[in-house]
């Protein structure tokens, strides 16, 4: 499930996500480099006022600002389903036409 946060509060948001809250063993969010003692440095979004980001996985709604946020109506959230996918497209058969074929304008009938 992906996630689409808006900013709705008439001003710029910036949003911490924590390690703990947000990041899992199978994926982490956090910015690549880690600081001097190995921690984890975590990764944050700004939203200017009216604004959206999207395609967030539905882990950055466990981040204490994001609920807060959201809480106070300073955040609209969007769940989105991912779209199952797509069957492989058939080929015509042999004998059908697919394409009407087109003269030439001015072009002798």
């Amino acid at each position: 499930m992906t996630v689409t946060l808006i900013n709705r509060s008439g001003r710029c948001l910036a949003l911490n996500l924590p390690h703990r809250f947000v990041c899992t063993e199978e994926a982490c969010m956090c910015v690549p480099p880690r600081d001097p003692r190995g921690r984890a440095v975590c990764r944050s979004i700004t939203l200017p006022a009216g604004h959206a980001t999207t395609a967030l996985p539905e882990a950055v709604l466990a981040a204490p600002e994001v609920l807060a946020a959201a809480r106070r109506g300073d955040l609209e959230v969007h769940k989105k389903e991912p779209k199952p996918p797509a069957e492989p497209a058939r080929s015509p058969k042999s004998g059908s036409r697919d394409k009407r074929t087109r003269r030439k304008r001015g072009g002798s009938r």
